[in-house]
């Protein structure tokens, strides 16, 4: 199945950072950690877009269930996105991915994160350089075999308990390299000498 078949892949509008609130939030890659969404900047919309028939389209704007997919850069991440936001635009950076009812959305970024998908955008778009632009094209025409969407459902509910656990995992890690740091440093009374 080629994925465009049953996903709509949006590319963005040409939206920059404002310095000022302006009713409209733009999400960056910078504001990305480890595919969840912590912040979002102000995002500066030229006035002929607010309103009347040159009015954004609502398809732009990052609603709940999307996925998106970092087409260009240094790296490709892909974003589930769990909950509704009001008026955030995506960087341009980003396609949106939206899903038919044949595809679960979760189940969709989690095989695009897949180390097996990864290399095929890696030797698809190796160059010289480490930035890269993946077409929306290539996307569309990604064929693949999905399973039935029970099964994806299915799969999303081991994704999310994997998911759940990682996290938990390397929050305990964290946690105990920093009582271990604090423990050598007291014991062996390691001090730094500022002058």
């Amino acid at each position: 199945m080629k994925l465009g078949d049953n996903v709509d892949i949006i590319a963005p509008l040409n939206v920059k950072t404002a310095d000022s609130k302006t009713g409209y939030l733009l999400l960056n890659p910078t504001l990305v950690n480890n595919g969840k969404i912590e912040s979002f900047e102000n995002a500066e919309v030229p006035e002929r877009y607010k309103n009347g028939k040159n009015k954004i389209n609502e398809k732009y704007f990052v609603r709940k269930n999307d996925v998106l997919f970092q087409a260009k850069g240094s790296k490709i991440e892909v974003i589930y996105v769990d909950k509704d936001y009001e008026n955030v635009l995506p960087a341009t950076l980003y396609f949106i991915l939206r899903a038919n009812e044949k595809v679960n959305p979760k189940y969709l970024q989690w095989l695009l994160k897949t180390e097996l998908l990864l290399l095929y955008f890696e030797k698809k778009y190796k160059t010289m350089s480490a930035v890269r632009a993946v077409n929306k094209t290539d996307i569309v025409e990604l064929d693949i075999d999905l399973p039935e969407r029970e099964v994806q459902d299915r799969m999303v509910e081991i994704i999310n308990n994997f998911e759940t656990e990682e996290e938990s995992t390397l929050e305990y890690l964290q946690l105990k390299k920093k009582y271990i740091e604090e423990k050598i440093l007291s014991e062996n009374k390691v001090i730094i000498n500022e002058e």
